[in-house]
Order: structure tokens, then C-alpha cells, then sequence
């Protein structure tokens, strides 16, 4: 149980950024005097520090407590269909560096190779020990040698992506602490514990990548689902112009980019806002969230403007019952799944089942 507070007490101040224990025990269901005597011993313990005083209301200003950054490191590796991303975080799951390859299906050693070559680079190795490294994440597609028509690929490049053993050749290469997840949940994880999720116990994020994707998160927790596929989305029913189809054939970037006039991507966006409604829609009615994270590769502009469209479409179709999610734009981006793979090390060392993280009044 002590170990779970701590664990409780450093997940709630990297939520908020920040926060004081008066603040910890409301948020937590702590006792004020469980904080104190937990936010000390982490204090001691180097994971935390006093980062600033906070004046208000009555009585003495309190002290606001962050997480120490320097405490540890970990690396997030996305490996995409048609690039690899790779970040250096720090414990406080701040971003110290970013490297991106753009290669389509890289082989399993040239993915090892690119790691190692990038911890060489970008860590000390005076860092790299154990304690103070804490590990790489890898977030990728569970079904990353799938879809050949959609992308082009050979049978042999998809072939080598199918095999059992992928975890335990990318672990074995790597030598070193290596946790997994799919690209969807991981970037789900960056936007609860670094982005526009931050504020939110409930919601369905959205990835237009290359192919879409996405995760949920539900009483505060990435809902992983039976086979670690929930809130993947690519497969999602949906009907486009009067026909059922599924949400990566409209709603996916590989699809856009065969748009190559003005009125093909404009046809692209009209198709793309109509499924993402359709899909959101059902989501919404079975879930009932508090909002919809829209993030991916497209231009902030371009992102935005699906967003509103999105929104208006929901408003006029939408039934006397339905209760709208708010259509939120995350800012990550292309480094989401990244830095969730990053987080992964930290959060299985560092944080307990997050749906007892936030008290509602």
C-alpha cells in the first residue's frame, strides 16, 4: 500500500505539473497526513523538488512540488509503416531529444541498429546505468505487415513483421529494459499524462496517421481491451455517401496523398469528416465521453478545420438524446506514440491503476 501511494503521489504531480499537498490530498483521497509524510520521503529520495511557492487565500503560501527530470531516462521508439521516431525523455516524461527517419518498413536490425545508435548519441554513458535508464518503450502496430494493398509493400517486407518472435529479437538486440504497446495506445498515453488529455478522465483520441488509429481512455486508464486492440479504429464500420465501409478508407493519410488536385483533397476532407462523425458518433453514444482528441500528421490548420467540421456535423445530426463530446486538437502530433512508448518505463515502474487518480467531488 505504500509503495502504491507513492506511486499515486508522482502520477498526480505529473498530471497537474505541479502541485502542493494540500492540492495531492484533495486530488488523491489521501490523508493530509499520508501526503506529507509520502511527499518527504520522495523529496529525500531525490524524485521530487520544491520548485516555487504559490500565494492565495489564507495562510502561508504553499510549496509546490514537481518531478525531478534528471532522476532518470527512458527512450520512446515508434516503429511506423513509413518511419521510424525516436525521443529521449527524462523522468519527468519531458523531451530532451527527437530524431526522425523516414524509411518505409524498416527490417528488425535496422530498427535495433537505429536505436542503439541514437541512446550512443544522445545519452551519456554515465547515465545509462541501471537506476538512472530506465528503459525503451516501442510502440508499433499490432498488425504493422497488414494492409500490402493500401501501402504498396511486398509479401517479404510484411512477412518479417508477422513473425511471433518480433518482441524477443528487438529486446535481444536491445539488451536492455524494453516494454511494448500498439502505436495507438501509446500515443493515447502521451496526451493522458502530457497533453490535451491531461484534464480528462474520459475520451476516444483519434490518430491520422498514415492509417488511422487510435486508443481510449475510460475512469482515467488506457482501456487496453482483450487483445491490447481497443479503440484501434482502423476496422471501425462506417457509412461514407450512403455506403458501408470501414474508417481507414476515408480517414487515413495514405488515401489523401492520392489526392492530387484541389477538388480530390477536397472530396478527401468531406469523406474524412463524414466517417470520423459517423465513428465518433457511435462511440459517444455508447460511451459517453467527455471529449474526442483529433491529432495526427496533418498541418495545425488543416487538423483544425476537420476539427470544426467535425463539430458542426455532430451538432446538426445529432439526436435529442445525444450528448456531444468536446472536439479537442492535440498538439503532439507526430512525435505521440513516441513519447508514449518513452512514458511506458515510467509508467510501469512509476504509476498505479489511474482510475482511483482523480477524486470526483
Amino acid at each position: 500500500m505504500r509503495r502504491y501511494n507513492e506511486r499515486l503521489i508522482l502520477s498526480a504531480i505529473r498530471r497537474l505539473n505541479g502541485a502542493s499537498k494540500a492540492e495531492l490530498a484533495r486530488v488523491t483521497g489521501l490523508s493530509p497526513q499520508a501526503v506529507v509524510r509520502i511527499i518527504d520521503e520522495l523529496d529525500s529520495d531525490g524524485l521530487l523538488f520544491q520548485a516555487e511557492k504559490r500565494t492565495g487565500g489564507m495562510g502561508q503560501p504553499a510549496t509546490v512540488y514537481r518531478i525531478n527530470g534528471a532522476r532518470g531516462y527512458t527512450v520512446g521508439v515508434e516503429i511506423g509503416r513509413n518511419a521510424m521516431t525516436l525521443v529521449l525523455l527524462d523522468f519527468d516524461g519531458q523531451q530532451q531529444a527527437l530524431q526522425r527517419d523516414a524509411s518505409p518498413f524498416p527490417t528488425i536490425d535496422l530498427a535495433v541498429e537505429r536505436i542503439g545508435r541514437f541512446l550512443h548519441e544522445q545519452l551519456p554513458a554515465s547515465l545509462r546505468e541501471p537506476g538512472t535508464f530506465l528503459g525503451v518503450g516501442i510502440a508499433m502496430p499490432w498488425f504493422l505487415g497488414e494492409w500490402r494493398d493500401e501501402l504498396g509493400i511486398s509479401e517479404r517486407q510484411a512477412a518479417e513483421w508477422r513473425r511471433e518472435d518480433v518482441a524477443d529479437r528487438l529486446r535481444a538486440g536491445l539488451n536492455c529494459p524494453t516494454f511494448f504497446d500498439n502505436d495507438g495506445n501509446a500515443a493515447t498515453l502521451a496526451h493522458l499524462l502530457c497533453g490535451a488529455g491531461g484534464d480528462l478522465q474520459s475520451y476516444l483520441f483519434i490518430n491520422l496517421g498514415t492509417f488511422v488509429g487510435g486508443g481510449l481512455v475510460l475512469a482515467g486508464q488506457v482501456v487496453q481491451g482483450r487483445h491490447g486492440n481497443a479503440g484501434a479504429l482502423a476496422s471501425m464500420p462506417v457509412m461514407v455517401d450512403g455506403r458501408r465501409d470501414s474508417l481507414i478508407h476515408h480517414a487515413s493519410l495514405y488515401d489523401r496523398d492520392r489526392a492530387t488536385t484541389p477538388a480530390a483533397l477536397e472530396g478527401w476532407r468531406h469523406r474524412c469528416t463524414e466517417a470520423l462523425t459517423f465513428a465518433i458518433a457511435g462511440a459517444n453514444s455508447l460511451l459517453d465521453l467527455e471529449a474526442v482528441i483529433l491529432d495526427g500528421s496533418l498541418e495545425a490548420h488543416e487538423l483544425a478545420s476537420i476539427a470544426a467540421a467535425v463539430e458542426r456535423q455532430l451538432a446538426a445530426d445529432a439526436p435529442p438524446d445525444f450528448f456531444a463530446p468536446d472536439i479537442r486538437v492535440g498538439t503532439l502530433g507526430q512525435r505521440a506514440a513516441a513519447i508514449g512508448a518513452g512514458l511506458l518505463p515510467l509508467h510501469a515502474q512509476y504509476s498505479p491503476d489511474l482510475s482511483s487518480l482523480f477524486k470526483r467531488a
